[in-house]
């Protein structure tokens, strides 16, 4: 898993200097949340898809956000979120985070300087269509709802699509097996 997570962090900056470069909007919400299709850019081997998204709250208060990939093929999804403050008017509190009903773990860092940084990270195998991120929390710290803040998290995605062989490939690999097994079993005759 590990080793796993250290070849896709190389993708996961990546795709997210690329989305930033490409200019995708801040995704800007009161306390109320906000609800968001993910684009998905190309990996350069063709089977592998970053995007990411910046949640930026306006109102302190709780939130749900809601985050929409659509995938074509059975694919690998990899999720992570952070957000980092130093103080309260930039705090993001996650309480529950699902990709599709499935609990990501948060875990949360105290700086000991009055600063905070919360993160969390889930691979998925096997997901294919609608893949759902909900993410819950409380933006502003210990302010009172619908204060003023500007606190941000961010969402990155790593999809590795599952490689499924051309016909073909396929019926080039059949017909070398059924060769293999002729072969085996005039040994055995003989």
């Amino acid at each position: 898993m590990q080793r796993f997570i250290r070849r896709l962090l190389p993708l996961l900056a990546a795709g997210a200097v690329a989305l930033t470069a490409a200019g995708q909007a801040l995704a800007q919400v009161g306390a109320q949340g906000l609800d968001l299709d993910v684009d998905l850019v190309t990996g350069t081997n063709g089977l592998s898809y970053t995007g990411a998204s910046i949640a930026k709250h306006t109102e302190a208060g709780s939130f749900t956000d809601t985050f929409h990939l659509w995938l074509s093929s059975t694919s690998s999804v990899e999720v992570s979120l952070i957000t980092t403050s130093a103080s309260d008017d930039q705090l993001i509190s996650f309480s529950n985070v699902w990709l599709n009903g499935v609990e990501v773990p948060i875990y949360t860092l105290d700086g000991g300087d009055g600063s905070f940084t919360s993160f969390g990270n889930l691979t998925q195998l096997g997901l294919s269509g609608d893949v759902l991120l909900t993410v819950q929390g409380y933006a502003g710290g210990a302010l009172a709802q619908g204060t003023s803040i500007a606190a941000t998290y961010t969402t990155n995605f790593n999809v590795i699509t599952s490689a499924v062989p051309e016909p073909q490939g396929a019926a080039l690999m059949l017909a070398g097996l059924g060769a293999v097994g002729m072969v085996l079993r005039r040994r055995r005759k003989d």
